[in-house]
């Protein structure tokens, strides 16, 4: 085998570092964009913009197909979007149908990607769509909202057997 040449290999070098800087710094206007998006939606009312976000709204699209508007119609009555970890999320249930048709979209903001879920309760059971094949890879968003949609959400308002509250001493 033989060796190249130094003059032959020296111009790659510079190139290479180019590169590497240049990938640097895609890296962190994306992490600059990731939080710009997680701090317009973070708290926000503004659900129908949220939901119409494009990487939200064509992965909705494209997971739920034609059940999409039943998706919506679960989410007529909803709060605002929360925030938990790097998720964004947004549920909610049909308009007098809470316990009854309820709804979740969870939106994940990674470097270069957004990983769009939802979930639908209807007829007492509940549907994940997502890119995921396994429950297990499911996010932590969708599995802590199937929890309170199972519970039929008791354990927010009532203290659960298990549960004590401990407050300071005086």
């Amino acid at each position: 085998m033989t060796r190249p040449r130094s003059d032959q290999v020296g111009w790659r070098t510079p190139l290479c570092i180019l590169a590497l800087v240049g990938l640097g710094s895609i890296a962190q206007a994306d992490e600059a964009s990731q939080r710009a998006f997680v701090a317009k939606w973070a708290g926000s009312y503004n659900t129908e913009g949220f939901l119409k976000e494009p990487a939200v709204r064509m992965e909705l699209q494209q997971l739920l197909g034609t059940t999409f508007n039943h998706l919506m119609r679960n989410l007529d009555v909803r709060g605002g979007v929360d925030l938990s970890g790097e998720t964004l999320s947004l549920t909610g249930n049909a308009p007098h149908q809470g316990t009854e048709e309820e709804a979740i979209v969870c939106a994940t903001v990674l470097p270069l990607k957004t990983i769009v879920e939802a979930g639908i309760f209807s007829n007492g059971g509940i549907t994940v769509y997502s890119r995921e094949k396994q429950y297990e890879h499911a996010s932590i968003c969708i599995k802590d909202w199937i929890t309170q949609v199972n519970s039929g959400h008791k354990d927010r308002f009532l203290l659960p057997a298990n549960v004590r509250m401990a407050i300071p001493p005086p």
